[in-house]
């Protein structure tokens, strides 16, 4: 995909627009900093020249009461309209930040298409494009403050400069060149930084997920068990020596940019200390005068300075915003609002799914994991997927549901390409258990209805966690299905194990009732007796519903319509259980070297009784 890229000024006119669009207000906040941090400053450095001149004047002591008073309101003034400013712009800058920019990159890495947020590069991606909206000195707020600073601070050279003309041009020159030389010094330490960014970010991610593995209760036995928190520290050690050394790096370009101008102050100082202070001497200057003049030159750079940091902060600022930009406006290829709507008819009953040789490869280049896959699952058919680890189950089901687009190939619901739907529509057909469960930080109800507490029809989901098993624990907690999963946000909450969240996400896809069921491995953490209750009621869920079941544990399949058996991304064989054991082909080698395990686990069992 061609990569779009992004200008300064269009970053600037998005940023604004959005803000604006949210708050019209903050126009006024925009000029009022502009405003007050050019009149601050001009009446700062004026003041001391107009109390030097009524000192050396010869006018009464109520003409410098009279000048100093209106000195002092006029820099109280532009002090307090400038905190007050500030005060106010950051209020609604905010509000406006968080609805506009962060909860939209929220809603579009929910609604995104799954391969755009699970591949390492894409969440490196989504990383930075978070740090431009919801980090200390983010990149929204750093073109929002600098770009009205930097509109004053050239107003305020401009003007310090036609006054230093007058004194001498030759102290305009050595500003002028020394700043020159530190924004080039500058620019440099922004492009290392620019270069060494997208390694610091996957230094940062690693220490995130260091720290969530660390911490994490389920690997907590392990850790402990198995003495791992020496690992853990020195891998904590190894990402800290990579962030140094990059630190490192971006220190000593800051620091040759502090000495450049540590030098060019003491130039700078020497030649207009010795050009105003010959203006005195030889009557051509005023006190007052060589004073002014001593403030405009001090003035002058600093106004050159902040215009340096104003830039450097904008076009870092900047960068974080063409990541958003970068991420926010990565395509989908899968249609929402304006695929086709999902007929009514399909959620009572969905139509004929086909696999159409399809194939799937992670990498543009690396190896195919599915290989010219086709098969038909009939309405209301029931068909169990299996086979060895990495035989590619998994990967079909993420296919099936629309998490990935085939390589080659079509995956048709309907006579219809799974990619012309409204995908949001489709996916309320589907009832799905996955091989990796993760609970959410809320009730149990709402975990198993997806919705908030008021929406959720409690008798509903009781009867759901009777038919899954999990009522009698429910029923036994003082909040009953009320009770929150882990104390991440309820210091009460509990945690379910293992055989118990399974149960949970049946209950969860009982509660759905969706036309289609997809169980990827639902009883690997279950018991020999709960999973045989558990087989029992996938038989009594799939009834009359199309159903695509996946296990490793071949005598498991046997309440299934057809058996579909992949080996190394192929369909290797097909048919009933009965079928494929007639065959005699991989199928049934694999059934045999498994039942032959479960005999002889049962003889030793027996010989220990």
């Amino acid at each position: 995909m061609r990569e779009k890229k992004y200008g300064l000024f269009s970053n600037v006119r998005y940023v604004y627009q959005t803000l604006f669009a949210v708050k019209p207000m903050m126009r006024l906040g925009v000029f009022g900093t502009g405003f007050f941090n050019l009149a601050g400053r001009v009446v700062g450095t004026v003041t001391l020249a107009a109390a030097v001149a009524s000192i050396t004047g010869k006018g009464r002591i109520g003409h410098y009461l009279m000048v100093m008073a209106f000195m002092l309101a006029a820099y109280l003034f532009c002090q307090i309209g400038d905190r007050y400013v500030k005060a106010w712009s950051d209020f609604y800058y905010e509000t406006a930040q968080n609805r506009e920019f962060l909860m939209k990159l929220v809603q579009k890495s929910l609604h995104a298409d799954y391969d755009n947020i699970e591949s390492p590069a894409q969440q490196r991606l989504l990383l930075r494009a978070t740090h431009a909206v919801n980090m200390y000195r983010d990149g929204v707020n750093l073109m929002y403050v600098n770009t009205p600073l930097i509109a004053s601070t050239l107003i305020g050279i401009a003007l310090y400069s036609l006054t230093i003309s007058f004194f001498d041009w030759r102290i305009l020159i050595v500003i002028v060149a020394m700043s020159v030389v530190s924004s080039l010094l500058e620019a440099n330490s922004r492009k290392y930084r620019a270069r060494t960014m997208d390694e610091q970010y996957r230094i940062w991610g690693r220490f995130y997920y260091l720290k969530q593995q660390m911490t994490s209760v389920e690997n907590g036995k392990d850790i402990r068990i198995y003495n791992m928190a020496d690992w853990f520290r020195a891998g904590f050690d190894k990402l800290e020596g990579e962030n140094m050394a990059l630190a490192a790096g971006q220190c000593r370009r800051r620091y040759a940019v502090s000495v450049s101008d540590a030098l060019f102050v003491a130039v700078r100082d020497l030649l207009a200390y010795g050009i105003l202070i010959a203006g005195v001497l030889d009557g051509t200057l005023s006190i007052a005068e060589f004073t002014l003049g001593l403030g405009v030159v001090s003035g002058l750079a600093e106004w050159f300075g902040l215009l340096r940091y104003h830039i450097s902060y904008l076009l870092e600022g900047n960068q974080m915003i063409c990541e958003y930009r970068k991420m926010m406006d990565y395509p989908d290829r899968f249609l929402r609002e304006d695929g086709m709507s999902i007929p009514d008819e399909w959620y009572k009953q969905l139509p004929e799914i086909t696999f159409q040789n399809v194939s799937f490869r992670y990498e543009e280049d690396g190896e195919e994991i599915l290989k010219d896959v086709s098969f038909t699952i009939k309405p209301g058919e029931r068909i169990a997927l299996v086979g060895n680890n990495g035989a590619g189950k998994t990967t079909l089901v993420k296919l099936l549901c629309g998490f990935y687009h085939p390589t080659d190939g079509k995956i048709l619901i309907g006579g219809h390409s799974i990619e012309e739907l409204n995908l949001n529509g489709y996916h309320d057909l589907l009832g799905v258990i996955f091989q990796d469960i993760n609970s959410v930080p809320i009730s149990i109800a709402s975990n198993v209805s997806g919705c908030l507490e008021e929406e959720t029809d409690m008798e509903k989901v009781r009867v759901c966690l009777r038919r899954a098993g999990l009522w009698k624990d429910v029923e036994a907690l003082k909040k009953k299905e009320l009770t929150n999963l882990t104390q991440t946000f309820d210091p009460d909450g509990i945690q379910l194990s293992g055989g118990m969240m399974q149960k949970l996400m049946l209950a969860r896809c009982l509660y759905k009732d969706a036309p289609m069921l997809v169980l990827d491995e639902p009883t690997a953490a279950l018991d020999p007796i709960a999973e045989s209750s558990m087989y029992e009621e996938y038989k009594t869920a799939t009834q009359g519903k199309s159903a695509l079941f996946i296990s490793h544990r071949l005598a498991s399949t046997k309440f299934c319509d057809r058996i579909i058996f992949l080996e190394d991304g192929r369909i290797a064989e097909t048919g009933t259980h009965d079928e494929l054991l007639k065959k005699n082909g991989r199928y049934a080698e694999i059934f045999a070297v498994q039942s032959q395990y479960y005999k002889e686990g049962e003889a030793t069992d027996h010989e220990e009784r």
